[in-house]
């Protein structure tokens, strides 16, 4: 369960998010999306990208390096999974993706 204090910050970040979502293409949203809910070492994967209807594996290269070199997603050195930057930001688009189904 999420504490009080931490709701009140993800809400206050929100117009945050949401102009960084509304600003980047719309493959690079679904990767943002599918990267928040699953964070993955494979990201070139079939069934990963299958599984959150990324298409291409050249899309999802293109979209990886984007977004890494705007600083929102990272692969970590030691475990190689890509994630988001700032978690705040994976928990409030997690929220978005779960309001939306």
């Amino acid at each position: 369960m999420i504490d009080e204090g931490f709701e009140k910050l993800v809400a206050s970040e929100r117009p945050v998010f949401e102009a960084i979502i509304q600003s980047r293409p719309p493959h690079q949203r679904l990767l943002l999306k599918a990267l928040a809910n699953e964070p993955t070492r494979k990201s070139l994967a079939s069934s990963y990208l299958q599984r959150h209807g990324l298409g291409s594996i050249g899309g999802v290269q293109h979209s990886l390096k984007q977004l890494e070199e705007l600083d929102l997603i990272e692969k970590d050195r030691s475990t190689g999974l890509w994630r988001h930057v700032d978690p705040v930001f994976a928990i409030w688009l997690k929220s978005q993706t779960a309001e939306r189904v």
